[in-house]
């Protein structure tokens, strides 16, 4: 786990939300890959795409969605093979172009150095929704806590030097042996580890 290249993805986002960026991309990492989606599910960011150096079409920005979803196994479930009416047109180029989009999702020895996480970006009254995000965890000084102190965080009390969650949609995200969380889900399964990032809202 790298702390540094965390930090500058961190910092990348939030000057991509101050510039009114619709769309900027992270260099893919699981590490990268697992943060953008706990943030979408927050509600900070609209979608999470894999790609490569070069942006997707809009057609292939749909929001990545957690397997444990609710949402997720509602679609997959509802989701039936159709076969395509003998009396429709279809347009090569577009099936072309959409099986490009799909392959440059897939992750292979050859391009794993060139994947890229596309992160569409969200606004509310022209304002954005990720305001600031940092590290609460260096490189040189990492922060563990267990159950009780990240429990006295999301009560919005200090623990240590790190502040509570006192902001309007104010979140903090710790890596745990259960995966990365937010603050509130450690406290709901009762589980402590490192505290990596906080994000703040509008």
């Amino acid at each position: 786990m790298s702390l540094v290249n965390l930090a500058h993805c961190c910092s990348h986002l939030q000057n991509a939300s101050k510039a009114r960026l619709g769309l900027t991309s992270i260099p893919c990492t699981t590490l990268h890959h697992t943060l953008m989606l706990q943030l979408q599910r927050s509600g900070y960011i609209t979608s999470v795409t894999i790609g490569g150096p070069v942006p997707p079409p809009p057609s292939h920005l749909n929001p990545i969605l957690d397997p444990g979803d609710p949402e997720y196994q509602s679609q997959s479930q509802s989701s039936e093979p159709s076969s395509p009416s003998p009396n429709t047109n279809t347009n090569t180029n577009t099936s072309a172009d959409m099986e490009k989009g799909y392959s440059e999702s897939i992750i292979t020895q050859a391009n794993i150095a060139t994947r890229r996480l596309w992160v569409g970006l969200k606004y509310w009254n022209n304002e954005p929704v990720l305001h600031r995000m940092r590290l609460v965890s260096k490189p040189t000084r990492r922060v563990w806590m267990g159950f009780r102190e990240i429990e006295a965080l999301a009560r919005g009390d200090p623990s240590g030097y790190v502040k509570g969650l006192r902001g309007v949609g104010e979140s903090m995200y710790v890596t745990t042996d259960r995966g990365l969380m937010e603050v509130r889900d450690c406290v709901e399964k009762r589980t402590g580890g490192m505290i990596l990032c906080r994000v703040n809202g509008v």
